[in-house]
């Protein structure tokens, strides 16, 4: 009972942050919708891979190029010559948050070998310092497209540039074949969005623990008075453990439907809102010690005074607590729960139904008594058994028990003649056989 009281403990511990897990993301998501930082991080690694993080006309011809700029509304709005600062993150931006690696080989390829005329590619890297002279657009393009076209195109194109040089490892690789030339450069892409994602995962990760440290403070959930709480109240932990196990099945339901219909991950605006909205109430209803019920009163005033740990040290470090733990992202407390929970599963039938004693250590039915006759054992009802002195069965749909023997043999009669032989023989003097009569025996005992 002890073990099963710490699992469902570490059971409310954990949903309690896996809503509060979900709520920061939801509300990660509504700010995502209007600041699209996804497409400003996107944006950053393309313009790592062309080596003009400081600014460059190689990403802006990339972004207004037919493959890529169908993809968003508008055109590219970014200044050539202006790197990406912080500030970029909170305005929101036009571009798109994904671009398909086969567009990218297409419009890199279509720059490359058919620079436009209006702007042409720079021979020189102006991020490097090179400088940004700028050549006339060379066509060398001649139909089908083959790699001596491209080796050319890049030597005359993008000979001194840093994306020019990758470009050129890449031709060397894929030897005469096109195709494996376009294949490496969309291996090359999808490198490059993988450090991308990861930048945007850390990111997000600071962002997820601001929000949720904001948010924990502002509904008051402190890991230290909600562990308390739990501990002491077998009827509240008993059902948080319950509203967390029919969450969990909900929730794992909803993924298995969206993974057999194919649906996005991605949540608009508007449907992060209604998340936030669901589970924030989920999180209100379980009736633990969450909120201000008397108003906000951390800072001022203080009805009986300022208590350091009471009024300070002892929220400030449980919302950290909280916090850190919604820092870890929902999928994580998802999983954990669903751990725990199998590992209850296995602890908990014991205590509902405890192991049963075995048949021949239980106790006597009352129907049944073992009587004892003759020399044997029988099983006979409690009630005498009319017309005759026979051994009663018990019924076929009764369990057979062996019960406590009540001893009811009648005494037998004293047997004086057993002594002289050991055996119940009656025999006479006139009957008896002397030992002269006897025949000699023959042999020996070996």
């Amino acid at each position: 009972m002890f073990g099963s009281s710490i699992l469902e403990v570490a059971i409310g511990m954990v949903f309690v942050y896996l809503l509060m897990s979900l709520i920061c993301s939801a509300a990660n998501e509504i700010i995502e919708s209007f600041l699209k930082n996804r497409a400003t991080d996107l944006e950053r690694g393309l313009r790592e891979m062309f080596n003009q993080e400081g600014g460059g006309r190689l990403a802006q011809l990339f972004y207004n190029h037919p493959m890529i700029n169908g993809l968003f509304q508008g055109k590219y709005r970014r200044a050539a010559d202006k790197a990406i600062g912080r500030l970029d993150y909170l305005r929101p931006t036009n571009l798109p948050t994904y671009i398909p690696a086969r567009n990218f080989s297409y419009a890199v390829l279509d720059l490359l070998l058919h620079p436009p005329a209006e702007a042409s590619v720079p021979r020189d890297d102006a991020a490097a310092g090179v400088g940004a002279a700028a050549v006339a657009p060379v066509n060398v393009s001649p139909l089908p497209i083959s790699m001596d076209a491209v080796r050319t195109a890049i030597t005359r194109n993008l000979s001194r540039t840093e994306a020019g040089r990758a470009l050129r490892t890449l031709a060397e690789q894929s030897g005469e074949d096109i195709d494996a030339l376009r294949e490496n450069m969309e291996a090359w892409f999808n490198g490059a969005m993988d450090r991308v994602s990861g930048h945007y995962k850390r990111r997000t990760k600071w962002i997820i623990f601001t929000l949720g440290f904001a948010l924990t403070a502002f509904l008051n959930v402190n890991t230290i008075t909600v562990a308390n709480r739990l501990s002491s109240d077998n009827t509240l932990r008993s059902v948080i453990v319950a509203r967390a196990e029919a969450f969990a099945h909900r929730a794992d339901a909803q993924q298995q439907q969206a993974a057999g219909g194919g649906q996005a991950n991605a949540r608009d605006g508007e449907t992060a809102r209604k998340d936030f909205d669901a589970n924030r109430a989920e999180l209100e209803g379980l009736g633990l010690p969450i909120g201000w019920p008397g108003g906000f009163h951390f800072v001022w005033p203080w009805s009986d005074g300022f208590k350091g740990y009471e009024n300070l040290w002892g929220p400030l470090i449980g919302w950290l607590l909280t916090a850190g733990a919604i820092s870890m992202g929902a999928p994580f407390w998802f999983d954990i729960l669903n751990k725990i929970m199998v590992v209850r599963s296995t602890v908990k039938p014991h205590e509902k139904s405890p192991e049963e004693d075995s048949e021949d250590r239980q106790k006597p039915d009352a129907k049944t008594s073992v009587v004892v006759a003759g020399g044997g054992l029988g099983v006979a009802p409690a009630q005498p058994v009319a017309g005759g002195g026979g051994v009663g069965a018990v019924p076929a749909s009764e369990p057979v028990q062996t019960p406590e023997p009540e001893v009811a043999a009648a005494p037998q009669a004293e047997d004086n003649e057993s002594d002289v032989d050991g055996c119940d023989v009656d025999f006479s003097a006139e009957e008896a056989t002397t030992d002269e009569e006897l025949p000699p025996t023959k042999g020996g005992v070996g």
